[in-house]
């Protein structure tokens, strides 16, 4: 179940939208941001000092201000991508794909 439709009927509409990284841990950050006129939220896994402790927030924090957050995790680790998705992320950003062969084991 999708907590934002206008962002799932957007991307799948291939419709422009905006949005923005998030790169420091906490919960205040994703509020403010939220509440900005963004469409969605990009947690940034890979280049940023989060641990899962502190993505898990801000995917919370991101669903209760009512902003799709999307996670760009650090690799191609499917217990990373279930993890973030478990946590209720609307979709995962998947850096390193660099065939064809990557995005079907993916």
């Amino acid at each position: 179940m999708t907590w934002h439709p206008t962002f799932r009927a957007a991307f799948s509409a291939r419709r422009p939208q905006l949005g923005a990284f998030v790169k420091t841990p906490g919960v205040m950050g994703i509020e403010i941001l939220a509440g900005s006129g963004l469409d969605f939220l990009l947690i940034d896994e890979e280049h940023a000092p989060l641990n899962p402790e502190s993505v898990d927030g801000m995917i919370l924090a991101a669903r209760a201000s009512r902003i799709a957050a999307l996670v760009r995790v650090p690799s191609l680790d499917p217990a990373v991508i279930q993890r973030v998705l478990d946590c209720g992320a609307e979709g995962v950003f998947v850096p390193h794909i660099r065939s064809a062969r990557d995005a079907e084991a993916l």
